[in-house]
């Protein structure tokens, strides 16, 4: 595995998401179409990115096919974009609602059992309704608050992604001192004992 081109990608990647999330966060202005399709553009550069930064022999019929189903995906989120984010706005609602509705049977199966706290369940589960009422019913401000979410979700990711590079590279230069490692010319070898 050429780790020193994965890094590459993993670090451009990771750029690339916290300056997408910095973006959608620092333009408070924007419309949620303008931002979801800087979402979208995000999509697709990543897409494109995994496929030229490919570490040598990487390039596998599977990531070929999924890098063209993002940006299939991309496109159609960039077309539509208010489609898009209406579309999750309503599944979110209904996935909140659902769990939340789970957690008050749950905590109204822990009281049966004695626990003290089921009522902190409770509480949450009513509080989830609430929040997914909030996302079917006032769908508006439901993609605004969606979005600013989705902008910090992805800023932190590309935090996660660039530090995950730098590992990488790291590692790699730490193999490439290594006394016991040697190549061949035919891939990777590791000189050393045998312990049984």
């Amino acid at each position: 595995m050429d780790l020193k081109r994965t890094s590459r990608a993993v670090i451009v990647n990771g750029a690339i998401a916290f300056l997408v999330g910095a973006l959608m966060i620092a333009w408070p202005g924007a419309t949620a179409e303008v931002v979801v399709r800087i979402f979208a553009c995000w999509l697709g550069l990543i897409a494109v990115t995994s496929i030229v930064l490919a570490p040598r022999g990487g390039r596998t019929g599977g990531l070929v096919v999924r890098s063209l189903l993002l940006i299939a995906f991309a496109a159609l989120i960039f077309v539509s974009p208010m489609f898009f984010a209406a579309f999750v706005t309503i599944v979110v609602g209904i996935a909140i609602i659902f769990f939340s509705v789970l957690a008050i049977s749950s905590s109204l199966f822990i009281r049966q059992l004695g626990v003290s706290a089921w009522w902190v369940l409770t509480i949450i589960g009513a509080i989830g309704i609430a929040i997914g009422g909030f996302f079917l019913f006032a769908p508006q401000a439901g993609i605004t608050a969606l979005i600013f979410t989705l902008a910090v979700f992805i800023g932190i990711v590309g935090i996660a992604l660039i530090a995950l590079g730098w590992r990488l590279r790291r590692l790699d230069s730490q193999m490439a001192r290594d006394p016991r490692r040697h190549n061949g010319g035919n891939g990777d070898t590791i000189r050393g004992e045998i312990i049984e």
